[in-house]
Order: C-alpha cells, then structure tokens, then sequence
C-alpha cells in the first residue's frame, strides 16, 4: 500500500511540473540555417542582420585572456548584448571589452520589430604594438601583408579600384588594434622598390590620425596621411590612401587616437611593383590598370584612332607613336571619366607607346578604324597625275556596288577621299556609271566624278555636283579602263583650322554605285557551223509559233466578249432577270454569278449609257465632267461568301488620267465594312479596293461583297487626277438593310 502510494503521489508531481513549464513563455532562438539566411555579407564580411520579433539572432566566438572584441551597432529598437567572462554588456552604439580569462564570448542581437541591425564585430583583437617608433634597422614584428598583383587579383573594376576584402576582420587582410590609455602604436609593413601600399580604416570605435614614415637607410615622413575625427559610421567606406615605395625598406604606421581604448581595423594590402613595358596588340578594347606609374606598347596602324576613357578617375599620360622607325612625341593627355579622348595616329604610324601616372588607375583603351571603304587605308586626296604614277592605294569603287563606308576625318585634315573605279568591257563599248552618296551631312559635301583617257591621261569628261533636292548623286559615261571619283568637303578650310589631331567629330557617308551598259561596243566575231544555222533557223520558228498562241487566245476572248456585250446591249434589266431566275428555281444561283462575272467584262466594250441600262435602275448615281460612277444592290443569294452583302459598282473616267484610285466603302454609322471578295480581282484590305490606273475613256464594272453590320454604306473614289489629289462621292448612302428586308 505504501508503495502504490508513493507511486501516485510522484505521478502527481510530475504532471504538475509538466503544466508549470508549459506555462512558461519560451524565447525563439535562430537556428545556424535561419540566422545565415537573414545575415547580410560585404566582402565576405557579415555586415548586420534582419531580425524579426520575438528571435534571436546568437554569434559566438572563443576568446584567451587580454584579447579585446570590438563593437559598433546601429538600428532602431533593437537589443545587443555582449557577453565576455560571463558578463553581459548592452551595447547602444560602441563597446570594447578586454577578457580576463580564457572562456566563450557571446553576442545576441533582439528586436521586437521586424528591422535590420548594421553592426560592424572584430571578434578578437590580439596584439601587442610597440609605443615607440622604432630606429632604421632596428627589428620590428611584423603581420605578413596581403599582396595583390597580376596572378591574384583582388578588385573588382565594374565597382571600383580599390582592393575588395574577402574575410572578416582577422589578421590576413587587416590590421587590428586597440590603442590603450591613449598610446600611439607603430606597425611595420616591409616593401620592395616599385611596391604602392593601400589603407583603409574600415571599423574605428572613436577619432584617429594615421601617419606614415618609410624607413631604409634613412627615415622619410610621407606627405600623405589619414585623419578620422569622429568614430566610423558602421560599414562607412571611405576612400583608400595610397603609398608608394621608391626603395626598399619598410612603412612604419603611426596609428594615434584623441580618446582612450580605440580600437580599429585598418585594412593593409601590397599592390606589387607592375612588369616591364607590355606590348597590347589593339584589335578590341583592353582595360590597363596600375598604380603609380605604368608603360604600355600599343600595336596598330595609321587607320586607327585610340579611344581612352579613365575608369573611376582621371588620369595623366605621356605618348609617343612609333613612324618610319622613330619615336616621336605627342602632346600630354589627360583621361577623364566624362569624356573620351581620342588618339589620332600620325601618318606611317605602326605602334604607340604610353606612360599613366597616378596613385591608382584603370583606364580602357579601344581602337576604332577610320579607313575607307571597310579596308586598311585611308583614300588620298588627290587622284594620280599621271598614267605611270602606281594607284594600288587608291581604294577600289566597285559598279555596281551596296552602300560602303566613307569618313572624312577632320582631325587629321582629311577633307577629301578620291576611289578609282575599273570598267571592264570590249572595245568602244560604253558603260553608264552613277554615283550616289548618303550622309546626315550632305550639305558640306561635294561630289567629282572623272573620265579619264587611257592613253594621254586626260580628262575627257568631268562632273561637279552638291546637294540637290536632298540628294547627292551623279553619273558619267564611261569606257574601259580606270577613272575617278571623289567625295570632298565644301569647306575645307575652315573645318581644318585647328592643331592637327585635335578631336573634331568626323563627317561619316556611304557610297554607291549603279552601272548600265550603253553600247556592249566591238565583240569579236566567231562565225557559226552549219549544224548551229539549221538548228537555230528550226528554234526560230518553233518559238514564233508559241510566242503567237497567246496571241490567238487573247482574240477569240475577244471576239467573244463582244458578241456577249452586243447581244446584252439589246438588253435591260439584266438585275430583275436574274433575280427572277432564282426565284423561280430555274437556274442555280451559282451558275448565274458566273455568267455575272463573264457579263462584266463583256458590258465594258458598250458605252456606259448603254451599260447602265443593261443592268437596269442604279441605287445611286454620281456624275462630273470628269468621272461618272452608279451602284447596284445585288440579290444576297449572288454572294459567294455567307453573310455578305453583294453589290455592283461602274467607273467611267470621262476626262484626265487617275493614278493610285483607291474605292472606300464607309459606314456612316455602326461597325466598318470589311470588303471580302471583288471581281473582277483587285487587291482589297479592310474597307478599301485598290484599282490604281484609269486611263481617259476606261469604263469598269465590278462587283464586291461587302460584310458588315451597319445598315448603309458611302461610297468614294480617291486618288490624283492628271497629278492633282482628287475624290469623288456618291451622294446618295446606299442602304444594306432595306434590301436584306426585300
């Protein structure tokens, strides 16, 4: 009894306890998976982190006694603690703590809004900087120094040119320290000759002043130096500072501070001494980065222009280009973000040589080709003076000929581009030649064309044209052999009244050629063989028998045409007849739709008062001096197509010459109409037909079946008469309902 008892009795218990920690609140903490999801990482840094209420982001770390962690945070309502030793600081803006002891430090970071927390950590800080600068010579210890050159790049140019990190703050690519009871601390960082070292403070929880002394047999205080009166905002970036080492030594950093226990991250990174002169073949385009100072070799030809642009800030160079073997000077240029600067190659030119200087640059290098016609050269000015003077750089004019490329490149004076075409013929033969240039620029330019005699080198023919009507164009006669044209600037002095090579936006065209043969000339004569005599004579009449049976078609229609027309003319109401047929059944409506359409060009041979009678009383009438029109409503069952509306019209252009007519059938009112067959065929699309040419005395009939809602249509002519623009209407609106009720 005792035992069951005790046994109910610590059931009770249990229970109860159950219920009590049920009640409990219990606090969300992040799991390692859902606290990297909300982290936000910059340079492989973790730079805050998005929290949500009522969790907890956690970040833990070991620590040895004496190191320092350092903290910066900056949000709305949120909760950071550190905890160091076992005891828990708040931190509301900066916080550095020193361990006593060997353990674990923690930090939490709570809100309870959904906010992101900008905190910038250096989880241990261990070191042991001395206080006093150091003499030339004497040992120093040192951090080796991340080193950045060509086989490891560590920047990214799309964003900028400074070095990107790629680590937390640790001891690989940052400096780290805190400078107690307002001590100075000295760091040293070895260089070679040619190396340019680069700093940056990316995390400082007060003011510090940074100076800089290169020591190798003497000590020397560079000018350069860095000054951060205030703390670092968090995750601030501020611009880099560069140094560079002309000898070899070392730099020692004098890191000072105002306030007591700064602690700092400082990044550190070596930019090694750039290679020897490189030499860049320039078929594309090519980035050049470096620091201080920088020769590069540039291969290419006197066509192409380089075209340099400084990548996040300007720059300054020397250049020389490379002629006949010689170096010669240029001006100094100057590369700028804003603006390109062009590089124009001086005559024979087959390399350049350039010399950037600065403290850190990028700058993208493109050549782009000036020579005419899509080839390797640039087209003389002048045509040759006479027929032994070697014209193979004289660029080739095909005729005929697309449209090419041609520029008159004002930078270099270039203000006229003389092209030699070749004709190829038999002897006294005569070939018709036009030329025909396109620009956005025709007004200043000009265009010469020459027929040259192959023997005396004469001109035998000559054309000088401008613009004209918008157009520059012209042709010559010409024979076998080669002749000259030659597109100029019309004012050639004015536009070239500047330094030779100053960027003065070129003038682009494109040139053409069509080509007619006039007399094919003398060909030489081979007599034919008899068995080519027979056959040929046969050939001949085969063909002129074919060629006649067209013919004999063409008559019988026509014949036949006219006896339908005559017989229709004695003739009336050819409309009610139909019609009647179909109401008694006698004939299909089919059949009579063919006989309608064989009926209209056979009524065109009658005159049009005839005409009109032969179809019976019109729906609508229009007449002028020039142009009569009428308009029939034909029974619905004539329609080929279901849901139509069939109607008949009649044009008989009395006076002048219509071009381009166009019939429009119009909805007053409702949906439009949509033409949806015509006969005889014209080409139709929504509500128009197109008819084009009507030439005086031109009588048609047509008819076209109309589909639509609307209960009545107008109908108009448009189009020129004898050049004028000109429309005629019918009056009277035909009305589709009235006859569907019929």
């Amino acid at each position: 009894m005792d035992g069951a008892r005790t046994s109910a009795q610590a059931l009770g218990l249990a229970m109860v306890f159950l219920v009590v920690a049920m009640a409990i609140p219990v606090q969300g903490v992040d799991s390692g998976e859902d606290s990297a999801d909300r982290e936000t990482l910059r340079d492989g840094r973790v730079i805050g982190v998005h929290t949500m209420p009522d969790l907890t982001y956690e970040r833990t770390w070991p620590m040895r006694q004496g190191e320092w962690a350092s903290i910066g945070v900056d949000c709305d309502q949120c909760t950071v603690v550190i905890e160091v030793d076992g005891s828990p600081q708040e931190v509301t803006s900066t916080l550095n703590i020193q361990a006593v002891s060997d353990g674990t430090a923690s930090m939490s970071i709570t809100s309870p809004i959904e906010e992101f927390v900008a905190f910038s950590l250096i989880e241990t800080i261990d070191e042991h900087h001395p206080t006093v600068r150091p003499s030339p010579g004497e040992a120093l210890a040192f951090e080796p120094a991340w080193v950045c050159d060509a086989g490891v790049p560590c920047f990214d140019l799309n964003q900028s040119l400074e070095s990107t990190p790629s680590t937390e703050f640790t001891s690989d690519q940052f400096l780290l320290g805190v400078l107690e009871q307002n001590l100075a601390e000295h760091l040293s960082v070895p260089v070679t000759a040619g190396t340019t070292m680069e700093l940056q403070f990316l995390h400082a929880t007060s003011d510090l002043f940074l100076e800089v002394y290169h020591q190798g047999d003497e000590e020397q205080l560079m000018e350069t130096n860095i000054t951060h009166l205030h703390q670092l905002p968090i995750n601030d970036r501020p611009s880099p500072t560069y140094w560079h080492a002309d000898s070899d030594g070392r730099f020692i950093l004098k890191i000072s501070s105002q306030s007591p226990n700064t602690a700092y991250a400082l990044k550190r990174v070596l930019l090694s001494a750039d290679a020897e002169s490189q030499v860049i073949e320039m078929s594309g385009s090519t980035i050049v980065e470096g620091h201080h100072e920088k020769n590069i070799a540039l291969a290419t030809n006197d066509t192409h222009v380089i075209i340099g642009e400084a990548l996040h800030g300007n720059v300054t160079g020397e250049w020389e280009q490379l002629v006949n073997g010689d170096w010669l000077s240029s001006n100094p240029v100057h590369f700028s973000t804003d603006d390109p600067i062009h590089l124009y190659p001086y005559p024979n030119a087959s390399a350049y040589r350039l010399q950037l200087v600065g403290q850190r640059f990028a700058v993208e290098l493109s050549a782009m080709n000036f020579a005419d016609l899509g080839g390797d050269s640039d087209a003389p000015s002048l045509r040759p003076s006479s027929i032994l003077m070697e014209n193979s750089s004289w660029p080739k004019l095909h005729a005929p000929s697309e449209p090419v490329a041609g520029e008159l490149t004002l930078a270099i004076h270039d203000t006229a581009d003389v092209y030699k075409i070749e004709i190829e013929g038999f002897e006294e033969s005569l070939h018709l030649v036009q030329v025909k240039v396109l620009s956005e620029d025709l007004d200043v330019l000009r265009l010469e064309m020459w027929d040259i005699d192959q023997i005396s080198w004469e001109v035998v023919d000559f054309r000088d044209v401008e613009r004209v009507n918008g157009k520059l164009q012209s042709a010559l006669e010409l024979t076998p052999g080669t002749h000259f044209v030659r597109v100029s600037h019309t004012d050639a002095v004015n536009v070239t009244n500047h330094t030779w090579g100053k960027h003065v936006q070129p003038v682009s065209y494109m040139i053409s050629t069509g080509y007619t043969m006039i007399d094919e000339g003398n060909e030489p004569y081979f007599p034919p063989d008899e068995a080519t005599v027979m056959w040929g004579g046969v050939a001949r009449w085969v063909m002129g028998l074919l060629f006649l049976l067209p013919c004999l078609y063409f008559a019988v229609s026509f014949v036949s045409n006219r006896n339908l027309a005559l017989k229709m003319s004695t003739k009336t109401e050819q409309l009610a007849w139909f019609k009647s047929q179909m109401d008694t059944g006698i004939t299909a409506p089919t059949s009579l739709r063919k006989s309608l359409d064989k009926s209209l060009q056979a009524i065109a041979q009658l005159d049009w008062a005839t005409a009109c009678s032969t179809w019976g009383p019109t729906d609508g009438e229009h007449r002028t001096d020039g142009l009569a029109m009428a308009v029939w409503s034909l029974d619905p069952r004539l329609a080929k197509n279901e849901n139509t509306h069939p109607i008949m019209l009649g044009i008989h252009v009395l006076q002048g010459q219509w071009e381009l007519a166009a019939l429009r059938f119009d909805a007053p009112e409702g949906q439009a109409w949509e033409v949806v067959g015509v006969e005889p065929k014209f080409l139709h699309r929504g509500e128009e037909v197109f008819v084009d040419t009507m030439r005086q005395g031109n009588l048609t009939f047509l008819t076209l079946e109309l589909r639509g809602s609307a209960n009545s249509v107008d109908i108009e002519l448009n189009g020129r008469c004898d050049g004028e623009p000109m429309a005629a209407r019918i009056p009277h609106t035909l009305h589709m309902q009235m006859h569907e009720e019929e």
